[in-house]
C-alpha cells in the first residue's frame, strides 16, 4: 500500500513538473504588448496578451512557442525549466520601421484623356493667352504684322504637354482575389504566417478567404504602402466575419 501510494505521489509530481501553464510579461522597448498571440504549437494551444502585457498559456519542457504581434518581429522560443520558474519576461523587438519599408503594388489606373474635352479646353487656354501676351504671337522686333506661327506651335505644344503631365490621375478600383495573392505570395509581412498566427486562419482556406474579401469591395488605395494599417484593420475584421461563416456552416 505504501509503494503504491508513493508510486502515486511520483507521478503526480512528474507530471506537475513535466507539463504546466507558463505565466509571462509581453513587453517591447517603450511598453507591454498588448493583444499579442502566443501559440504553442507543440500542443497546439493558443492565448494572448492582455492589455498589460499579461498572459497564460499550458505549456511543458521542449515546447516550442511562438511570439507574434502586428508591430513586432515574430520570437520563437524552446521551453526549458527555467522558463517555468515564476513569471517569465519576454520581449519582442519592434517592427513598425520594417513595415513602412515595404513596397506593394495596387490595382490602379490611369484616367485616359477625352480628345474633344482637351481640344476645347487647349483652344480656351490659348485664346486666352492671346490676349493676355499679344506681343509673343508676333515676329520679334516688330509692333504690327503677321502672326508668328512657329511661336504659336510652340506655345500650343507647351500647353498640352503641361496639362498630359497633370492629367495622369489614379483611379480608385476595388481589390480583387488575384491581387491578394499576389501580395501574399511576394510580401515578407502579409504571407502565410500572418494569415495562420494572426487571422487564425488556415492555408486550405487561403483562397476562399481571398475570395470572400473581394466582395468586400476594398479599396485598392489600401495596397499603398501609406494605408498599410488600414488593410491590417480590414484583414483582422474580415477574417473574424469569414471564421464565423464557416463555423455556422459546419453546424449544418
Amino acid at each position: 500500500m505504501t509503494k503504491i501510494t508513493i508510486l502515486c505521489c511520483f507521478c503526480l509530481f512528474s507530471s506537475i513538473t513535466v507539463s504546466q501553464n507558463l505565466t509571462g510579461i509581453l513587453y517591447d522597448s517603450e511598453a507591454p504588448v498588448a493583444g499579442a498571440r502566443i501559440m504553442n504549437i507543440t500542443s497546439k494551444s493558443l492565448t494572448s496578451s492582455d492589455a498589460s502585457g499579461n498572459f497564460e498559456i499550458y505549456a511543458k519542457i521542449d515546447d516550442t512557442l511562438i511570439f507574434s504581434s502586428l508591430f513586432h518581429h515574430t520570437k520563437e522560443l524552446v521551453m526549458t525549466p527555467s522558463h517555468f520558474e515564476g513569471t517569465q519576461v519576454f520581449e519582442l523587438t519592434k517592427s513598425v520601421n520594417a513595415l513602412d519599408e515595404v513596397e506593394l503594388h495596387g490595382a490602379i489606373s490611369s484616367k485616359e484623356m477625352d480628345a474633344e474635352e482637351e481640344t476645347q479646353r487647349v483652344n480656351k487656354q490659348f485664346k486666352t493667352d492671346i490676349e493676355k501676351n499679344p506681343h509673343l504671337y508676333r515676329r520679334p522686333n516688330t509692333n504690327s504684322g503677321p502672326i508668328d506661327f512657329i511661336e504659336i506651335g510652340r506655345r500650343v505644344a507647351k500647353l498640352f504637354k503641361s496639362k498630359t503631365a497633370k492629367e495622369t490621375q489614379i483611379v480608385e478600383t476595388t481589390i480583387k482575389s488575384a491581387d491578394l495573392d499576389t501580395l501574399f505570395k511576394r510580401d515578407d509581412f502579409f504571407n502565410d504566417k500572418f494569415l495562420v498566427l494572426n487571422l487564425s486562419i488556415t492555408k486550405d482556406y487561403k483562397h476562399l478567404f481571398f475570395a470572400y474579401c473581394e466582395t468586400k469591395n476594398m479599396s485598392s488605395f489600401l495596397l499603398h504602402p501609406d494605408k498599410k494599417i488600414y488593410l491590417i484593420d480590414k484583414f483582422l475584421e474580415y477574417a473574424e466575419e469569414f471564421r464565423d461563416i464557416l463555423q455556422e456552416s459546419q453546424k449544418q
